[in-house]
């Protein structure tokens, strides 16, 4: 008897232990963009409230082709957003090795690339699996000089997509009306600013988004790396914020980020 009170406790205690881990595997990341004052768009982060950064520097943070990448000091990032009644504001300050590699010859997501998942609508489930009106991908694209933009629409139904579909996906093109951004290089990699109006997110059937303190929104960040910025390059690394590359077509593996005075 005394034998099987002991091995029940044993069990007990294991499962005890299991429920926390569980519990990690599961947990949501989250930021905060705190409300901004006057934002300067030079590429430093002097007027940034920088409390709350979206980390991206973890192995596990990998969702593509793992065997390239070389360690934080190969591409790894801190994400920042802040915002206003009329903007967001996204910075990143990115340690990278081979910094701005983007060429035009590559597919858009085969370029140095910074991504923004984004949803406009606070009231949105945050388990939802399907992309919905108001969910956007946005696409950095990191090339010195030319600062492509494009926004990625093509995971929406289309009865959701309010008529607001893929634009700039081919490259080329800045998409984001009265977007600016800024770069200055550092020792390890570079800091990266940029203003989105938030209009660059509404057309005739989606509402412009009235930001308020205390909403929270479903986002992601991600990061796209190519060593060897050349035709033909098959194998380039991407790091996410939050989940697997299921966050394509999948917001539920999204984290979130509450908007603060």
């Amino acid at each position: 008897m005394k034998k099987r009170m002991t091995l029940a406790a044993g069990a007990i205690a294991a499962m005890t232990l299991a429920v926390p881990a569980m519990a990690a595997e599961t947990e949501t990341a989250a930021m905060t963009a705190y409300k901004a004052g006057t934002v300067t768009i030079d590429g430093k982060l002097d007027e940034w409230n920088l409390e709350s950064p979206a980390a991206v520097k973890n192995p596990e943070q990998i969702i593509r082709d793992a065997v390239f990448w070389q360690g934080e000091s190969d591409c790894s990032a801190n994400f920042y957003l802040a915002w206003d009644e009329n903007n967001l504001y996204m910075a990143a300050d990115v340690t990278e090795d081979t910094p701005l590699g983007a060429i035009e010859m590559l597919p858009i997501d085969g370029e140095d690339n910074l991504k923004l998942y984004i949803s406009t609508d606070p009231s949105a489930d945050a388990a939802r699996t399907e992309y919905g009106m108001n969910d956007f991908l946005v696409y950095f694209v990191m090339n010195e000089g030319y600062w492509d933009t494009a926004i990625d629409r093509s995971m929406v139904p289309k009865e959701s997509r309010g008529r607001f579909v893929s634009t700039g996906m081919d490259g080329g093109e800045s998409v984001l009306e009265g977007y600016e951004c800024a770069v200055s290089m550092t020792t390890t990699g570079f800091t990266w600013e940029a203003v989105i109006p938030w209009t660059c997110f509404s057309n005739e059937n989606i509402p412009v988004y009235a930001p308020k303190s205390g909403d929270t929104l479903s986002c992601n960040f991600v990061i796209t790396d190519i060593s060897y910025p050349c035709p033909g390059s098959e194998y380039i690394p991407q790091m996410a914020w939050s989940g697997t590359a299921n966050i394509n077509t999948d917001p539920s593996e999204w984290g979130s980020v509450t908007l603060a005075e």
